[in-house]
């Protein structure tokens, strides 16, 4: 088992303070475990691995726009049909299937990182400290492994607004 300090905070704020006094004393290995987005979490400078999600959504829907201009341009030339004396390939006809593919891809990608980011990051929490995060506590996490006494004890001090300190 790992050696670390869990404490759990009844208020965001608590946390955040307690992250800031953290980062005075030159912690950097601190995580926050939350329940919601609150902008405690991104004080540590490790949010996790949420900030990809844009990116992988955005590859995502190039991914659908691509591959719906494909499958139309192939299936118009392949049949050769003419509609309404537009020309076969016909860009404004083709609008809304570049559109819907679009959406899906980048909505479908997006859930299966969102997925497997999830079960990623979630290991790298210890199964005590998820179960004490509920819906209005945070949890602020410092490993302790290779910490002197005097560093241990600032470390100590920095989280004393915690509700609870386990160690």
């Amino acid at each position: 088992m790992r050696e670390e300090l869990v404490a759990v905070f009844a208020d965001p704020d608590g946390a955040a303070r307690a992250l800031r006094a953290l980062h005075e004393d030159q912690v950097t290995t601190a995580r926050v475990v939350s329940s919601a987005p609150f902008p405690a979490v991104h004080q540590t400078g490790r949010p996790g691995p949420w900030r990809a999600l844009g990116w992988i959504a955005l590859v995502g829907g190039l991914t659908g726009l691509s591959c719906a201009m494909a499958l139309e341009v192939a299936t118009s030339r392949s049949m050769d049909l003419i509609v309404g004396g537009k020309p076969i390939v016909s860009w404004t006809a083709f609008g809304v299937v570049m559109f819907e593919l679009t959406m899906l891809f980048a909505g479908l990608s997006n859930f299966a990182a969102l997925v497997i980011l999830s079960a990623f990051t979630r290991r790298t929490v210890s199964r005590r400290a998820r179960g004490e995060v509920t819906t209005d506590r945070l949890v602020v996490i410092v490993p302790l492994e290779g910490c002197s006494a005097d560093r241990e004890a600032a470390i100590r001090r920095a989280l004393s607004g915690a509700v609870e300190v386990r160690p």
